[in-house]
Formats: structure tokens, C-alpha cells, sequence
């Protein structure tokens, strides 16, 4: 699934999962750009943080390289320990 094309099968399942979770519709995760995609008001979180994770996984998804996505989420998770 690593490096896959982000609009192909593999990930249709994954999307949909995330974005019923977060109550986003999954083509907001396929907009060019954050603004472009739709309104996320209905979403389960606050907006700042609802906006901020839409971008994280735009942008994750049309990482290519198993290493890029690794090291981004080495990150994320190092990140998340020491604010913890």
C-alpha cells in the first residue's frame, strides 16, 4: 500500500474509514488544496484541529517513498510522545 497512487483501491478502504470517523465525506481528503475541499462543521473535533488533520493526510497520502512515510511518521509519533 506504501508508495501506492493515493486515488487507487488501496486506499479507497482506508479513506473511507478515516473519514467516517472523523465525519468528512472521503473526497475531502482528494482536494488539490485544504481550502478546496468541503466544509468540515460537522466533524466530531474542533475546527482547528478537524482543518489540521485533513492537511496531515492530504499531504501523507501523496508521499510516494516508503522512506518519506516513515520518517513522517517517526515524527508524528516522537512528536506525540514528549507532548503527551
Amino acid at each position: 500500500m506504501i508508495g501506492e497512487d493515493p486515488h487507487g483501491e488501496g486506499h479507497a478502504n482506508a479513506l473511507g474509514r478515516i473519514a467516517s470517523t472523523l465525519g468528512v465525506p472521503v473526497e475531502a481528503f482528494l482536494a488539490a488544496e485544504p481550502a478546496a475541499g468541503p466544509d468540515i462543521a460537522t466533524a466530531g473535533m474542533d475546527l482547528d484541529a478537524s482543518a489540521q488533520v485533513l492537511a496531515l493526510l492530504r499531504l501523507f497520502v501523496r508521499l510516494k517513498s516508503p522512506e518519506a512515510r516513515a520518517r513522517c511518521l517517526s515524527y508524528v509519533v516522537q512528536e506525540a510522545i514528549h507532548d503527551g
